[in-house]
Formats: structure tokens, sequence, C-alpha cells
């Protein structure tokens, strides 16, 4: 069985407000990329079953953006308090917990932690800094969710950065 995975890292949120961190909502700027990675995502036919997100704000404003992008409001988004400054480690245990019967998962974490785990699950060092709103695609020959990081390199399907979008195709 084959499971894909995208991992992104959440849209760019607004410093204006003096806000704890948990709380900062996402800048105009990261509102329209979110969306924009979800329309994006609907355009070359990459929608995920589930979207599994941080519980800080900023992170489920981009999973309802990049959903609204998708033009797909069936799609679940599934909250994950242990994701908010999460390492790669704990990430793939969040991934772990996901249902086995769901074919692919949408992750919206932060940096440095989201960027780790796209590094460990593709060995490829590209991904070591990812910008806002970035996401990489992987193809996991993995027939569990728990087995996400503890097998052999997953195949990277894309990698997309908002910037991209405006320029030229993504890669």
């Amino acid at each position: 069985m084959m499971k894909t995975l995208f991992l992104m890292r959440h849209a760019k949120s607004s410093w204006k407000e003096p806000l704890p961190d948990h709380e900062r909502p996402l800048n105009r700027r990261g509102r329209k990329a979110a969306k924009k990675m979800g329309k994006w995502l609907k355009k070359v036919g990459r929608t995920p079953d589930l979207i599994l997100c941080s519980d800080a704000r900023r992170a489920v404003e981009t999973a309802r953006r990049v959903r609204k992008g998708l033009q797909r409001k069936d799609i679940p988004i599934r909250t994950n308090p242990t994701l908010y400054a999460a390492d790669a480690q704990r990430i793939f245990d969040a991934i772990g917990t996901v249902e086995d019967t769901v074919g692919s998962v949408l992750v919206i974490a932060h940096n440095p932690g989201i960027s780790e785990a796209a590094v460990r699950a593709s060995g490829k060092e590209k991904f070591a800094w990812m910008p806002t709103a970035a996401i990489v695609g992987l193809h996991c020959e993995i027939d569990r969710w728990k087995e996400v990081g503890k097998r052999r390199p997953a195949r990277t399907l894309f990698y997309c950065v908002p910037k991209s979008l405006e320029k030229k195709n993504a890669e």
C-alpha cells in the first residue's frame, strides 16, 4: 500500500499585535498564500483526505485557507496540540495517530520541526528550512501511518513555495 504525505509550514503570520506566539493570526500575505497553495494543490490533483495541523491560530487559519483554495469543505481539519513547536519525531508520532484507511494527509506545522520532518522523510537536505506556506509532497511506501520516517526515504512528488507560483510553475 502507498500513502501520500504533504508537509507544509504554516503561512506568514502577523506580528502587529503583542499577542502570545500561539495566538498570532495570519497576515494578509499569509492568508493569500495559503489559499493560493490550496488552489495549486487542486490544479495538480493533489487533494488530501485529511488535514492535520498544530492548534496554533496561524496553523489553523492556514488549514482553513488551504481548504478554501481546494474548494473542499468536506476535508476534515484535525488539530493536534503536540504539533505546536514539535520536532520531527513528534510530528511523525502525530502522523502515526491517523487511521490507516486515510490515504493522504496534509500536515501543517512550524519550523524547524516541519522542515526536519521533510528532510528525514525524504532524505533530501534541500528541505532543511522551508519558507512559510511551502509544501513538500511525498510518496511513502508504507501500509501504516506509524511507519512514516522509519523506512527508506519517501519519493518526492513536488516541492512548491508560493513565490514559485508567481514566477513559474513549481518543481
